[in-house]
């Protein structure tokens, strides 16, 4: 229960709502209990005719010398107040904690992903987008009734019960107490197959996370699929993930659904009890008006059984949100971290080492030191570390020994906004958003002017293509912009950086997937872009990387080889190996 609480805390900031529920539910209640009132004054003014005679109730203290009439045909107004009386609060109250609701949904759907954004990239190498797509929306979709319905009912139904209780006893006297036996045992049912239904239902949404995870990878790689003539294979996949989703949501209804039959089974029994005792010994008004009292009386524990079977889902999913909510970020701000916002003179790694997994190091003891303006080019075999050091600087990750250092300050202990800042990148996959081409290109500078955005574009040789688009600038690229060659989708992300003006670039393999003459464009783009900034290359091709200050060759996370392309070409080694593979010396 300290994840349901956990939830609960989401609809305390709403408390003047929760207190007019309260109060509406109060006289939810109270009508209610007088339902069966309502009864007796029918059946009494059936038997006595033209008036409505109650003394008839003595083993009641305060009412024994009770003795009132008055005319039979205020029965009709007096029903209809009490179930307009009871019709409204119920309105007002189920209106209010719906309201409260729906508002601690969205903020805990908020909260969840705020958190996601801000975990570190080790988290997301751990887990499954589809999965995590999957809490926000499904997870939090099913706690939704647990705040609305739940809550509603945890603050109704009880007072129902309890404003019941002794309309019971003025009605049915010591016949009451035959009901009243069986009311405790009517609670076991409910915990019991609570239990039950928090563990199915825990399995059961686990594999609804399958299901939009292989969804998503699915449809990702659907060319994939196609062109390798799978797809009947992944629709059996998929149906049979979705056939044990299946089963588990059979098996909830079937714990859900038996609760309510076996409280009226046990119910009836204590009510069955009261009556066959009491059919001799009561009046009819008072015994018309002691059967209902019992069924209004166990009516909200049926309702309750529900109660428990939406809290026992809720904290299933529950637990996965705050599963989540409860990771930390790897990488944060250390306390009192420095806000820097000089010029870069130099980067420095020094004795860097790093691994994702334990006893697997990627790089190992990396010494490196960068000039303001140089660019410096990484090359060598897939795996050998070149992606994982450039990913070091803007901390994507944080080594496990040494450091990285600009201008002399270990970037751990500056802040990240402002390190980040510093830092362009282009990755080898481009990311686009469903947004205009301006909006991707000024994504780091929301505001920035369409000046600015046509200025970055030309610098990237982004501007003519964009003109030719049936609405320039203004054009949507749709998902991924998959509309758009795979040069003109690189070209975007290079105008994307370059209007951020970072004085750091890192280019990781920028041409690799372009055909010639997409290079050739693309690589007068670069070339534009690395004036005056320090820049990080990673190359794929070698011919990329002629003009580079400094060429790293790097092999099994250690650098091997450092210098010029010219320099390193004239000695033998992996660089010229590459070198001579790639153009077929």
């Amino acid at each position: 229960m300290d994840i349901y609480k956990r939830l609960l805390q989401y609809i305390r900031p709403h408390k003047g709502r929760l207190i007019q529920a309260i109060i509406a539910s109060q006289g939810y209640a109270l009508c209610s209990a007088l339902l069966s009132a309502t009864l007796y004054l029918i059946i009494n003014g059936l038997q006595n005719r033209k008036e409505v005679v109650i003394d008839n109730i003595p083993h009641v203290p305060w009412l024994m010398n009770l003795h009132i009439r008055f005319p039979a045909y205020w029965i009709p107004f007096i029903l209809v107040g009490i179930f307009f009386l009871r019709s409204s609060c119920e309105y007002i109250s189920k209106y209010q904690m719906g309201n409260v609701g729906i508002r601690a949904i969205r903020k805990v759907r908020d909260d969840l992903y705020a958190h996601l954004v801000h975990l570190s990239h080790d988290f997301y190498s751990r887990g499954r987008t589809g999965d995590y797509i999957s809490r926000i929306l499904n997870d939090v979709g099913s706690i939704q009734g647990s705040i609305t319905d739940v809550v509603s009912d945890l603050v109704k139904q009880p007072f129902v019960i309890l404003y019941n209780i002794p309309m019971v006893f003025i009605w049915g006297g010591r016949y009451a107490m035959f009901a009243m036996i069986i009311f405790p045992l009517v609670a076991i049912p409910i915990i019991l197959l609570g239990k039950s239904l928090r563990r199915t239902t825990k399995k059961m949404q686990e594999r609804s996370a399958d299901i939009t995870a292989f969804i998503g990878e699915t449809l990702n790689g659907i060319q994939v699929v196609k062109a390798f003539n799978r797809e009947d294979q992944e629709i059996r996949k998929f149906e049979d993930i979705n056939r044990s989703v299946f089963d588990f949501f059979k098996r909830t209804i079937r714990i859900t659904l038996i609760q309510r039959p076996l409280i009226e089974v046990m119910g009836s029994v204590g009510a069955g009890l009261a009556v066959w005792f009491a059919l001799d010994n009561l009046p009819p008004d008072r015994f018309g008006a002691f059967v209902i009292s019992l069924f209004v009386f166990y009516e909200p524990l049926k309702t309750m059984s529900k109660v428990n079977s939406t809290i026992q889902q809720s904290i299933a999913a529950g637990a996965r949100i705050f599963e989540i909510i409860d990771s930390e970020p790897a990488i944060q701000n250390k306390p009192g971290a420095l806000d820097l916002r000089e010029k870069v003179r130099d980067v420095v790694y020094d004795q860097v080492s790093f691994t994702y997994e334990t006893g697997k190091p990627v790089l190992k003891e990396i010494n490196l030191s960068v000039k303001a303006g140089q660019v410096v080019a990484f090359v060598g075999m897939s795996g050998s570390g070149k992606t994982t050091l450039v990913n070091l600087l803007p901390r994507f990750y944080d080594p496990i020994a040494g450091a990285i250092r600009i201008n002399g300050h270990d970037i751990r202990d500056l802040t990240l906004i402002s390190l980040r800042d510093l830092i362009g990148i282009v990755n080898q996959e481009t990311v686009l958003f469903n947004m205009t081409v301006r909006e991707n290109i000024a994504y780091g500078d929301p505001d920035a002017s369409l000046e600015r955005v046509r200025a970055a574009a030309k610098a990237a040789y982004a501007d003519h293509f964009i003109e030719a688009m049936p609405q320039g600038y203004d054009t949507p690229l749709g998902d991924r912009g998959l509309k758009l060659s795979g040069g003109q989708r690189q070209r975007l992300s290079i105008a994307r950086a370059l209007l951020k003006d970072p004085q750091i670039l890192i280019f990781d393999e920028a041409t690799s997937h372009l055909d010639t003459e997409s290079e050739r464009e693309v690589q007068k783009a670069l070339e534009n872009a690395m004036q005056g900034r320090t820049v990080f290359v990673i190359a794929h091709r070698l011919s990329t990387i002629q003009s580079a200050d400094r060429v790293i060759v790097m092999e099994d996370g250690r650098i091997i080889q450092e210098g010029t392309s010219v320099d390193l070409l004239k000695s033998s080694g992996t660089y010229k190996r590459l070198h001579d593979l790639q153009f077929n010396v």
